[in-house]
């Protein structure tokens, strides 16, 4: 498992607190995640998570709204590597 934050922005201007989805889907084939985040006053945005082991693709979207149409970002790629681990041993001599 590893944790992976999301950043992006909105380049048209953008309320504090529109939401944005991001849909994350392991590869090559499984069941996408679905994730929200609020914008900021400046149209960043970030959402933090936890996913096992693999690749996966990200897409952000936003709704449309009164002045400004639907978007999509095009896919990100993005890899969680296997977490690390160790293993100690220790021999003692009896009798």
């Amino acid at each position: 498992m590893g944790t992976v934050t999301f950043t992006g922005s909105v380049s048209a201007e953008v309320a504090a607190g529109e939401t944005v989805t991001l849909t994350v889907t392991p590869q090559p084939s499984g069941t996408p995640i679905t994730l929200t985040a609020a914008t900021q006053a400046d149209g960043t945005f970030t959402a933090t998570t936890t996913l096992p082991a693999g690749s996966y693709t990200v897409v952000a979207s936003i709704p449309a709204d009164a002045d400004y149409q639907a978007a999509t970002s095009q896919p990100a790629t993005f890899t969680v590597a296997l977490t690390a681990r160790t293993i100690t041993v220790t021999g003692t001599q009896t009798a």
